[in-house]
C-alpha cells in the first residue's frame, strides 16, 4: 500500500485556488502512476519502442528525463573514457610502439593487460563498498581524474616494467567505473527500466573503443613526430585532456543516490519520488556495513550465480578479440597502419546494435535469460570459425566483426543483478564489483597460458580458440539456463520459510 505524499515529507503551502488544483492534479497523477508502475513489476511493458512506463506520468517523465540527462549522460562520457583508455595501449602496441620498444617477444602486450587486470581485481571490491559511504559525487570522479594521470605518464614510459607499473595503478582506480556506475543507475531506476539504460550505458564503452581506434589512425597521419614525440605517445596525451572535461561535469552534475542526493536540478518533490519509485519496488535501501554484512553477503545465491556467469564471459576472451583481430591484420601485411586501427572498430557497431537490441528484448520479454541464449549461439559459430581458421579470410573477417556481439553480456548481467538484490544496497554493491573482480583473476593464468600476444592470431600452439568455445558453450548455457533455475530455486525456498507452520497458526 503506498503512502501519501503528506507522509514521505511533501509539503506545499496551500495559497490560492489555481496552486491547490495544481496540487491536487498533480497528486492525482502521481497516484495513478504509483498504481500502473506497480501493475508493472508483475508483467513485461507492452509495446516494443517505449522508453517509459505505460501510464507514466508527466510529473514521472520529468523526473527521468533529468536523471537521464545528468545522470546517464555522465555515466556514458565516464565509461566512454574508461574504454578509451583500456583500449589505447593495444592501439599504441600496433601503431609504432612495439617496434620502437622491441616489444613482442616477450608477450609484453599480454602483460600489461595482466597487471591491469590484477590492479581492476584489488581495486573494484574495495571501491564498490565505499559508494556505500561515500558520495558517489565525489568518489566515481575523483577515480577517473586519478586513472586519467596516469594514462597521462605512459606517454613517459620507454620498458615493459613501467608500463606494467602504470597499468595496474590504472586497473585500480579504473575499477571503480563499470561496476560503480551500474550500481548508481540500480539505485535510481526500476526493473523495467533499467535494461535498456545499462545498454546504453554500456554502448559509450564501445564507442570508446572505436574512437580510440580513429583517434590513433588520425594522430598517425597529423601528429607523428611532433615536438619530438611518436604518434602512439600522442594518444595517451591526448586521452587524458579529454578526461578533463568529463572530470569536471561529474563533480558539478553527479546525483549522487535518491537518499543522499542535494542535485540543484531536482525539486524536492522529484527528490522525494525517486526514493519512492524504489519504494514502491520493494528495493527500499536496508543493511547497514557491520558484521551483519558478511553473512548477507556470502550466503546469498546472487553472488556465486552472477559471478560464475561473468568469470565464464571472461574465460571467453572476448574482450581482447579486438585486440586479435589487428594483430591478424598486421600479420597479413596488406594493411596500412591507420586501416588496423580502423577496421577492427567495426565490431563495435555490431557491440551497438546487439547493447540497445539486447536491452529492448529483455525490457519487453521481462527476462534476461533467453536473450543471454541467443546471443550466446551467434558467438559460439563465431569461435567455431576462428577455431577452424579456415582459408577464406572474409569469413575471419566477418566471424571477428559478428564477435562484437559478446559485450551485451555485461549490462544483462549489471541490470539482472540490481533487480535480483532488492533493497540490501551492500549485497548489490559487492556483487557487482566482485564479479568483475573474479572474472578478471580467471583470466589473467588463462590469458597467458591460451592466448599470449606472441602466438596471435591462430594460437595453433596453446590451444587458445578451442578453449575459448568451450567456455561460450558454458557461458551460452549458464547464463541462458542455469541463474534462472537458481533464482527461481531460491525464491521459493525463501517463500516456503516465510510461511507459517501449523503450530504457529
Amino acid at each position: 500500500m503506498t503512502k501519501p505524499v503528506e507522509e514521505i515529507g511533501v509539503q506545499k503551502p496551500i495559497s490560492t485556488p489555481k496552486e491547490l488544483d495544481s496540487d491536487h492534479s498533480e497528486l492525482q497523477q502521481d497516484r495513478h502512476s504509483q498504481t500502473d508502475s506497480c501493475q508493472n513489476q508483475s508483467e513485461p511493458p507492452k509495446g516494443w519502442f517505449h522508453w517509459h512506463e505505460p501510464g507514466t506520468s508527466k510529473a514521472d517523465k520529468k523526473l527521468i528525463f533529468k536523471l537521464d540527462w545528468f545522470l546517464l549522460s555522465y555515466s556514458c562520457l565516464c565509461f566512454f573514457i574508461k574504454q578509451l583508455d583500456g583500449n589505447n595501449i593495444s592501439n599504441a602496441y600496433v601503431s609504432g610502439m612495439q617496434e620502437e620498444l622491441g616489444f613482442g617477444p616477450g608477450n609484453e602486450l599480454s602483460w600489461m593487460n595482466t597487471y591491469f587486470n590484477i590492479g581492476a581485481i584489488v581495486g573494484g571490491p574495495i571501491s564498490n563498498m565505499a559508494l556505500t559511504m561515500i558520495r558517489p559525487r565525489y568518489w566515481l570522479p575523483g577515480c577517473l581524474l586519478t586513472w586519467s594521470l596516469f594514462v597521462l605518464f605512459l606517454y613517459k614510459c620507454n620498458n615493459a616494467s613501467a608500463f606494467y607499473g602504470l597499468r595496474f595503478c590504472i586497473g585500480f582506480f579504473e575499477s571503480a567505473a563499470w561496476p560503480g556506475i551500474q550500481y548508481v543507475l540500480g539505485c535510481w531506476y526500476r526493473r523495467s527500466e533499467l535494461a535498456r539504460r545499462s545498454g546504453l550505458f554500456v554502448v559509450s564503452g564501445v564507442l570508446g573503443q572505436m574512437f580510440s581506434g580513429y583517434l590513433q589512425a588520425a594522430l598517425f597521419k597529423d601528429m607523428d613526430g611532433k615536438a619530438g614525440l611518436s604518434a602512439w605517445r600522442w594518444l595517451f596525451i591526448f586521452d587524458f585532456i579529454l578526461a578533463i572535461p568529463v572530470v569536471i561535469y561529474g563533480f558539478i552534475f553527479y546525483p549522487d543516490t535518491p537518499h543522499n542526493t542535494t542535485a540543484f536540478y531536482l525539486s524536492e518533490w522529484e527528490r522525494n519520488r525517486a526514493r519512492q519509485r524504489i519504494d514502491e519496488e520493494g528495493r527500499t535501501p536496508v543493511g547497514k556495513l557491520d558484521r551483519s554484512v558478511f553473512k548477507r553477503i556470502f550466503l546469498s545465491w546472487q553472488l556465486y550465480a552472477f559471478s560464475v556467469g561473468y568469470a565464464l564471459w571472461s574465460l571467453t576472451c572476448g574482450s581482447y578479440v579486438m585486440q586479435f583481430f589487428g594483430l591478424w591484420l598486421k600479420s597479413l601485411k596488406t594493411y596500412t597502419v591507420p586501416e588496423i586501427n580502423s577496421i577492427p572498430t567495426s565490431m563495435g557497431a555490431i557491440n551497438f546494435f546487439f547493447m540497445i537490441g539486447t536491452g529492448y528484448v529483455a525490457d519487453k520479454i521481462g527476462r534476461r535469460g533467453p536473450v543471454c541464449f541467443a546471443v550466446g549461439c551467434l558467438l559460439t559459430f563465431c569461435f567455431a570459425v576462428f577455431t577452424a581458421w579456415p582459408s577464406s579470410n572474409g569469413l575471419k573477417i566477418a566471424a571477428f566483426i559478428l564477435s562484437g556481439c559478446y559485450g551485451c553480456y555485461t549490462p544483462l548481467l549489471a541490470g539482472w543483478v540490481n533487480a535480483s538484490c532488492g533493497g540490501d544496497q551492500q549485497l548489490r554493491a559487492f556483487v557487482l564489483a566482485f564479479m568483475v573482480s573474479l572474472g578478471s583473476a580467471v583470466v589473467i593464468p588463462f590469458q597467458q597460458l591460451q592466448f599470449p600476444s606472441g602466438q596471435a592470431p591462430k594460437f595453433t600452439k596453446t590451444h587458445g580458440w578451442v578453449s575459448g568455445l568451450c567456455f561460450v558453450v558454458a557461458l551460452s548455457l549458464w547464463t541462458g539456463f542455469g541463474i534462472e533455475i537458481v533464482e527461481r530455486i531460491m525464491t521459493r525456498g525463501k517463500r516456503k520459510e516465510s510461511l507459517p507452520k501449523e503450530e504457529d497458526v
